[in-house]
């Protein structure tokens, strides 16, 4: 959008000058050619000529109706606006600081949103570019660096990890993305096979064969094995215990640990591939719950960045993954057996290859007619898993979830999506029927005496 920029000196095109917005085309009028010299240098468009006279707003306005900014002191505002008014009566205008008395601005900007506005942004990015900056330093000296995520890494971690690969510039020989676990649940596997990310499953003993080691979207506590001093922290979950490192950046309060490495790649100014930010993309809604769940500013504007970089046709793919031709069996069972009892639909899967299963199914079932609860369970070897989802708002399927399974194993989860694991011999030993048959009707017996509870 042409727009014209009407400054007395250098103060707002030395704010303006990194702003980054494509949307804009900003022709800047000012007095002192030596500025207007500046500013070409720089590649923007400057005119020069007495701000309250009418010739150059004559060379500079096309339409007549491209805004204005204008930024001189209060004892020139007046004149400054007659002269635009005379060569453009309607351009929009927008004044810096606060407008005179006998001044008819469409709108006025305070000095100090205006300083809110460009500033802190700018601040913020160069205390990102000093972080950047230190990371890179610490790892330069490093052949061989190992990015640590959890035991059973999810799509926040996964991407984050090869951001910070990214960010380091290393190849994968250099850069190992790696986990003491596996990748498990079908949507984390097929990110990882479509995007062509490499995670490596490693044992606690080869840490001392790396020069350094860093972790993202975890810390050393969370681990069962007693792990030393590491070289980078970089996660988004409270901490606990203090983080022993070297380096550590801990927020909290953001919903995503790739919101945090794409602020890092866009202060480093990184070349963005689509694969990384689809990746990125996935991380964030994945673990926000496509921004409903504990999303932050700093999110949606990590969000909005790499939305238009992704592929979201790749993303469809990954969020609906493969199914094996044996799960197609272990749900035919469960739809055989499906109950509806007063909006929850309760289905058995029996025996089943690995527990994600029982995540997809319960995600699926929720979509039946009349359903406005899903509880899905399935025996995983020595385990019962019971998966819960909740399209309402009347309780939370968390506390549902707890009150229901509590007693027998661990349990719990969010509003809309909570689980239970209960081993077997647990269950045996609470006095229940350990057959498929006796699983089913005790959880709908245990789960529906718990929601009417929750229900009052």
């Amino acid at each position: 959008m042409r727009c014209l920029f009407v400054c007395a000196d250098d103060f707002l095109w030395r704010l303006a000058a990194d702003r980054g917005d494509a949307r804009l085309a900003p022709v800047w009028v000012v007095e002192q050619p030596r500025l207007r010299a500046r500013i070409h240098r720089h590649g923007d468009e400057a005119l020069t000529g007495r701000l309250d006279g009418e010739a150059v707003y004559r060379r500079a306005f096309r339409s007549g109706s491209e805004p204005v900014l204008l930024a001189v002191e209060r004892g020139r505002q007046a004149r400054v606006i007659a002269a635009i008014r005379r060569v453009a009566p309607a351009a929009p205008l927008v004044v810096v600081g606060e407008a005179g008395a006998d001044a008819d601005p469409l709108v006025t900007l305070s000095s100090a949103r205006l300083t809110a506005g460009m500033l802190e942004p700018a601040l913020e990015r160069a205390v990102t570019r000093g972080r950047v900056a230190q990371v890179r330093d610490h790892f330069a000296r490093a052949e061989r660096v190992l990015i640590m995520m959890q035991d059973d890494p999810d799509p926040d971690a996964i991407a984050s990890a090869w951001a910070l690969r990214t960010l380091l510039g290393r190849p994968r020989s250099a850069a190992t993305l790696a986990t003491f676990g596996a990748v498990t649940r079908p949507e984390n596997r097929a990110m990882t096979r479509i995007l062509e990310i490499d995670v490596e499953q490693v044992k606690p003993r080869a840490l001392g064969e790396y020069d350094m080691v860093a972790m993202v979207d975890t810390q050393p506590a969370f681990f069962e094995e007693t792990l030393g001093e590491v070289d980078l922290v970089i996660d988004h979950h409270p901490e606990e215990t203090p983080v022993r490192a070297r380096l550590r950046d801990i927020r909290p309060a953001y919903g995503a640990t790739s919101t945090i490495l794409t602020e890092y790649l866009r202060a480093a100014d990184v070349k963005l591939r689509e694969r990384l930010a689809t990746a990125l993309l996935y991380g964030i809604t994945s673990d926000t719950r496509h921004l409903e769940r504990g999303a932050t500013r700093a999110d949606l504007e990590a969000f909005a960045f790499l939305h238009p970089h992704a592929n979201h046709t790749v993303l469809r793919r990954i969020e609906r993954p493969d199914l094996p031709d044996a799960a197609l069996d272990v749900l035919a069972r469960g739809i055989a057996g499906r109950r509806l009892v007063d909006g929850v639909m309760f289905a058995h899967l029996g025996p089943v290859a690995y527990p994600e299963l029982v995540a997809q199914f319960a995600d699926l079932f929720l979509q039946v007619e009349g359903a406005e609860w899903s509880v899905v369970s399935g025996r995983v070897h020595h385990e019962i898993h019971v998966s819960v989802r909740h399209a309402g708002h009347v309780a939370a399927a968390g506390n549902v979830v707890g009150d229901a399974f509590g007693d027998l194993g661990g349990a719990g989860g969010h509003r809309t999506m909570a689980k239970a694991v209960v081993r077997l011999r647990d269950w045996r030993a609470a006095g229940l029927a350990g057959d498929d048959s006796g699983i089913a009707e005790a959880i709908v017996t245990r789960f529906g005496a718990a929601l009417r509870r929750a229900r009052g």
